[in-house]
């Protein structure tokens, strides 16, 4: 856009906020302004949604109530600028220096963003990026910023109370002295974070990662630090399973692997997720619903299975040594091998083998499945249904078939 334009853009958007003739709402989505002056500017409301402003000059400006969602504001200066109420969903705000900016309110949560996954177009959530941002005494009070990434911001002194930081990543962040009183910081990821001088009073840190975090040298009155009971509060483990997904399409760049042992997850409606290469050991996940679920290399060993409905589940390369799969449906399941690939995506013509040593499948129903290369030394399946299941290359010494219906079975000759 050119300088002129953008002059009289602005010119027009003042009188739109004076409620003066000729006023016009600033539109600026989509326009390419990297490096350009717009400091002291008065832009509360306008639309600068995918906006490139990075390393603009916008110190002391007024956003609040912009429409600011996959802006890209990297580099920028906004140091003192004002952005109540601003839309910020899935901006680029790495390494911008927010010193003093008020943003109250606004919401920094996850945006829609287009990625490309071996060519395919898809649309994705795409966190807010705040990585190494400059938030000292910046105001964030019952701000929204689930998910955002604050990894190396200074957040010193700032005012974050009340704010919703819920799986947020603030990994290696400086928050000496930052108000944090009352923030829900459920699963938030705080390693490496310096809190000395930090008030935590009422904030939420249940399943908060906290690894080399001395909170003794913070406040920490009527702060909530257990790990939440997943059966007792969904929303805590819908969060988890969220991080859990981004760890699995981002190769464990980003989220956080879904890692619970001994949790009650019985009756859980879990149909389609991908849970695959979670680790789930000892969990209670009776009666759950896991129809069509992504267990790939899943670690469930004595897990418990009893009466799970996982027709057309993908088992494939998953760890259940010990665990108890009694009545469970599994019509049309994948327990046979999962093929292993190297660094490089390619095969490399190996196969990680689905585990059932010791398993008990009593009176469940495996008809249809694909059993191929399994370890089932000692596993149990008496008066279950294995018609058409196909048990090639499996290793099922000791296994019990007492009673079980062997109608159509696939074996090695």
């Amino acid at each position: 856009m050119k300088s002129a334009d953008l002059l009289q853009a602005i010119s027009e958007h003042r009188l739109y906020l004076d409620g003066k003739p000729h006023g016009r709402i600033l539109n600026l989505k989509g326009a390419a302004l990297s490096g350009s002056d717009l400091s002291k500017q008065r832009l509360q409301y306008a639309r600068l949604g995918g906006t490139d402003l990075s390393h603009a000059i916008l110190s002391r400006s007024s956003f609040d109530n912009a429409d600011m969602v996959g802006a890209n504001l990297s580099g920028a200066n906004l140091s003192h600028a004002t952005l109540i109420g601003a839309d910020l969903r899935g901006a680029n705000l790495r390494k911008a220096n927010l010193e003093g900016a008020n943003l109250e309110r606004a919401d920094l949560g996850p945006g829609q963003g287009v990625v490309f996954i071996s060519g395919e177009r898809r649309v994705r959530e795409t966190p807010t990026d705040l990585t190494g941002a400059n938030l000292r005494s910046a105001r964030l009070a019952h701000a929204q910023a689930n998910g955002a990434d604050f990894s190396y911001a200074v957040l010193k002194e700032a005012d974050l109370s009340g704010a919703q930081l819920n799986g947020a990543n603030l990994t290696g962040g400086d928050l000496l002295r930052a108000n944090l009183m009352g923030a829900s910081l459920r699963a938030a990821r705080l390693t490496n974070a310096r809190v000395e001088g930090a008030c935590f009073d009422g904030a939420d840190l249940r399943g908060a990662e906290l690894r080399n975090v001395d909170l003794s040298r913070a406040s920490c009155r009527d702060v909530m630090l257990h790990e939440a009971d997943p059966q007792a509060d969904d929303e805590a483990f819908r969060l988890r399973l969220g991080q859990h997904v981004d760890w699995i399409a981002s190769n464990g760049a980003r989220g956080r692997r879904l890692e619970l042992q001994g949790a009650s997850l019985a009756g859980f409606k879990l149909a389609n997720a991908d849970l695959s290469g979670a680790k789930l050991t000892d969990c209670d996940l009776t009666g759950a619903d896991l129809r069509g679920a992504k267990l790939c290399l899943a670690q469930l060993d004595k897990a418990k299975l009893r009466d799970c409905q996982l027709a057309g589940a993908d088992l494939s390369g998953a760890s259940l040594a010990r665990a108890d799969l009694a009545g469970a449906k599994l019509q049309g399941a994948k327990l046979g091998p999962m093929a292993i690939r190297g660094a490089d995506g390619r095969p490399s013509g190996r196969d990680w083998p689905t585990d059932l040593r010791g398993a008990s499948l009593v009176r469940a129903d495996l008809s249809g499945v694909d059993l191929r290369g399994a370890r089932l030394e000692g596993a149990d399946f008496t008066a279950a249904d294995l018609t058409a299941a196909d048990f090639r290359g499996s290793d099922h010494a000791n296994a019990i078939l007492g009673s079980a219906k062997l109608t159509g079975v696939s074996y090695d000759t």
